[in-house]
């Protein structure tokens, strides 16, 4: 049945389909971990520039350390470096739930642990991208791509939902609490699929390069390749103005809205749905000019993001958080596989590991912008703010995507 579908066609390789069902488990985890800590860092502060400082903990140390990641997953063995990098989540989850269960959770805890959450993320992330080549064949692999985005944002769905559920029923912060655990004991599922991987994805005659000369070496790529510097440009300007209105969902829910946690879930499940259905359109179609889809996905998360920014109705918030989450996630799954397909296999963590500074490493300064306008002249503002700046930036490079990113397609 999967080899009759095109847009499933990389699960037809069982070591990529072992992972990605268990990256489909551990992050619906993950998920519920997300919302719940959101919730509970605004209901324990009710700030939402303290939201914003919580993504700055966790995110910070991606920005700092992601060059470097890089740099180790195109040397490394990247399972082995995968299964410590979850198992430190897996940990991290647990310390989570056993603070907010016996009642002990105070800010500074989240702080902490966001900011061992961050250091491991940075590992993590350039070696999970890097690792996709060693399990499908290369004719494969921007499908694969496509659908590890699709199993990302598909865990969005059920996660966010289950979390507001049991956030509601069980009492807000003891709710919150067993999300926490939930997700940790989700992380033995990817820990699973990793050990029972049998591929050994070293890369052949991986060079023991001085780390500074292998970041630099990575840079110098991107830097020297106008479509790639500019698709990083770009990337880099919305995760800090655009992606950074996911920091302020809590203040929406509560303050704009007037719903309950469980109303707050499925805000993030509507997102989800939108999310998948995006990454699903880009693993099933190859278009004739990517750069056309970027811009095309990038302008359409926009408008959507400034209605539900100015909506103050449930129900059409839920329809435009669809719109958010699919015309977000088809905007960075074609990004991302624009950028796969112009990069050496000797340069992909490193090239991979700049990409994900450009959309996590920027969240620590759009966290604490997008939660300092927030403050200042409230969330609506703020994400308006963010979508003018974001709006003015694809005028400035569309054309070098246009024709950059077209050619190298």
């Amino acid at each position: 049945m999967i080899g009759a579908l095109g847009t499933f066609v990389a699960l037809r390789h069982p070591h990529y389909r072992r992972f990605w069902w268990g990256g489909l488990v551990s992050l619906t985890g993950t998920w519920m971990k997300v919302t719940a800590l959101a919730w509970l860092v605004y209901d324990l502060t009710g700030s939402p520039l303290m939201l914003g400082t919580v993504t700055f903990a966790q995110t910070l140390p991606t920005m700092v350390l992601s060059l470097v990641g890089g740099a180790l997953a195109d040397r490394s063995e990247k399972r082995h470096a995968l299964v410590a990098t979850q198992a430190t989540f897996l940990a991290v989850a647990a310390t989570l739930a056993f603070l907010t269960l016996t009642d002990r959770i105070e800010v500074w805890h989240i702080l902490a642990l966001s900011a061992v959450t961050g250091i491991s993320s940075a590992l993590d992330m350039p070696a999970r991208q890097s690792l996709i080549p060693y399990l499908v064949a290369r004719e494969n692999l921007l499908n694969a791509v496509a659908l590890n985005s699709a199993v990302f944002n598909g865990s969005r769905i059920f996660g966010p939902a289950l979390a507001g559920l049991m956030i509601d029923q069980l009492g807000g912060r003891s709710g919150a609490g067993w999300c926490f655990a939930v997700n940790a004991v989700a992380y033995l599922a990817v820990i699973g699929a990793l050990l029972a991987i049998p591929v050994n994805s070293r890369p052949d005659g991986a060079e023991r390069q001085n780390i500074v000369s292998a970041v630099r070496d990575g840079v110098a790529f991107v830097y020297g390749s106008p479509p790639l510097r500019t698709l990083i440009a770009l990337l880099a300007v919305a995760g800090t103005f655009g992606f950074s209105y996911t920091v302020l969902m809590p203040v929406f829910a509560k303050d704009v809205l007037s719903v309950p946690a469980g109303g707050f879930g499925m805000l993030l499940t509507f997102n989800g749905i939108g999310a998948t259905a995006g990454a699903l359109m880009v693993a099933t179609f190859r278009p004739a000019r990517p750069g056309l889809l970027i811009l095309a996905t990038l302008l359409a998360f926009l408008a959507t993001l400034a209605v539900f920014a100015l909506t103050t109705t449930y129900a059409l918030s839920l329809a435009a958080m669809v719109g958010v989450g699919g015309a977000m996630v088809a905007y960075m799954a074609s990004t991302n596989t624009t950028i796969q397909s112009m990069v050496p296999d000797a340069l992909r963590g490193r090239v991979m590991s700049i990409y994900i500074l450009a959309f996590f490493g920027t969240a620590p300064f759009g966290g604490l912008i997008m939660g300092s306008l927030a403050s200042a002249l409230g969330a609506r503002a703020a994400v308006l703010i963010g979508v003018a700046v974001c709006g003015v930036a694809v005028l400035l490079l569309r054309s070098v995507v246009l024709v950059g990113s077209n050619r190298s397609g």
